[in-house]
């Protein structure tokens, strides 16, 4: 079972740091270096320093980071609540669309399952070299220093009251992040009623794969230390919880944006060739700049393809077996999805190049088509959303999506709250 609990979180003390919005920030991985770079000028207390640290004075960047962790905490920068309590977080956004959105989460700790257990399931691929980025500086720093990103069904709406307690009193903190979101937190009294609540329900890491495996990492390496393998009784480590940001999968605001690709040409691609060969599978249309428009009301599988120098189609997948196309090594919930089908039917099978190629991920569909018709890239394809429930399929079937199928707008934010893991 899940268990959820508040905890006492480490927070920014305003009369020591100022304006929040100079070091709240986006999680480390949507970080640019020339972003990091701003943000470390605009405060020396900007999380980029804990989060993204960099080598100072005779320390290497992981006991830079760990320095100014304590050093926040000794100046009063950081404070510790005085009780073990919860956080609503709202973030307000301008989607795609140019609609502003508004969306609800809480921030607690819940116990790292077992291995084995399945209430947490991920769905993405992680990378050994960020993996040991994060891990050591977790050890250095021995802090959740921002939540895993994670989805839970409600379709009830069964917490809506709880979460609208942001209704009734002014916020603990305001913060306007550099991705152009307004973050508002409220600290509320930990909940026995919301932990019974999630006791039954399974997570969905929407964002955040390299934080939470990390997670379970330290907790390991911390029993192991500890010579307790198992802990079952009592009054728990902290390193046995991690720190999780929680968003209804019924929450009005959830978004999940596409992410395009950008590719070199292939070497020798003959561009009618290439239509010729997608057309066993695909029904192909030519197409113009409205092409994002026309893709996201197609239904079913369909994708489209720029070509530099040929133009622009929307490939609408046919009634066709899609093991054929796709292989039997994986399942069908990662059948289908649509960046599967680009990627193992189209790159792989039709293109003839390796899984590995190497790809430009962007999420704006002018930018791609541009950057085909000016011959910077050879190829770009666009893509549609990956809806919620392929999300669950996949993470249910233990089915890693491709890297990069999924972006979750906006991501939590880093330094609301922090767990400290000792």
């Amino acid at each position: 079972m899940l268990e959820v609990r508040g905890f006492r979180g480490l927070r920014f003390n305003p009369s020591k740091v100022g304006s929040l919005d100079a070091v709240i920030t986006p999680p480390y991985d949507v970080i640019t270096p020339e972003q990091r770079q701003d943000l470390a000028r605009r405060s020396p207390y900007s999380m980029v320093h804990l989060i993204l640290p960099e080598a100072r004075g005779g320390l290497n960047s992981y006991e830079a980071a760990a320095r100014n962790f304590a050093d926040w905490q000794s100046l009063g920068v950081l404070e510790q609540d005085d009780a073990a309590s919860l956080y609503i977080l709202e973030q307000t956004f301008q989607d795609d669309a140019g609609e502003m959105r508004l969306r609800r989460a809480f921030l607690a700790v819940a116990r790292i399952p077992e291995t084995g257990d399945t209430t947490i399931l991920g769905h993405e691929q992680t990378f050994l070299r960020t993996l040991e980025d994060r891990f050591l500086l977790t050890q250095a720093t021995r802090a959740n220093l921002g939540p895993v990103f994670t989805l839970y069904a409600d379709p009830d709406n069964a917490l809506d009251s709880f979460l609208r307690q942001s209704e009734r009193r002014a916020p603990d903190l305001v913060a306007d992040t550099i991705d152009g979101v307004a973050q508002k937190l409220w600290r509320v009294p930990h909940n026995a009623a919301l932990s019974s609540f999630m006791l039954d329900k399974r997570l969905y890491i929407a964002d955040g794969h390299h934080r939470y495996r990390t997670a379970c990492a330290y907790r390991d390496l911390m029993r192991e230390r500890s010579k307790n393998s198992r802990p079952t009784a009592g009054a728990l480590p902290h390193y046995e919880y991690v720190l999780l940001g929680f968003v209804s999968l019924s929450d009005p605001g959830l978004t999940i944006c596409p992410t395009h690709r950008l590719t070199s040409m292939p070497r020798g691609l003959n561009p009618e060739r290439f239509l010729a060969d997608l057309r066993r599978w695909f029904d192909v249309t030519p197409a113009d700049d409205h092409v994002i428009e026309s893709l996201n009301v197609t239904p079913g599988c369909a994708l489209a393809v720029v070509i530099h120098g040929a133009g622009v189609y929307l490939l609408t997948l046919k009634d066709v077996d899609r093991v054929a196309l796709l292989g039997e090594d994986h399942g069908a919930a990662w059948r289908d999805l649509d960046v599967a089908v680009l990627h193992r039917g189209i790159i792989e099978t039709i293109l003839g190049l390796p899984a590995e190629t190497n790809f430009v991920y962007e999420r704006d569909a002018s930018t791609v088509l541009s950057a085909v018709r000016s011959g910077e890239y050879g190829m770009g394809f666009l893509l549609k959303a990956t809806p919620p429930d392929q999300i669950q399929a996949c993470a249910e079937a233990g089915e890693a999506m491709p890297h990069k199928s999924t972006y979750f707008f906006p991501k939590l934010p880093a330094g609301a709250v922090i767990h400290r893991l000792e």
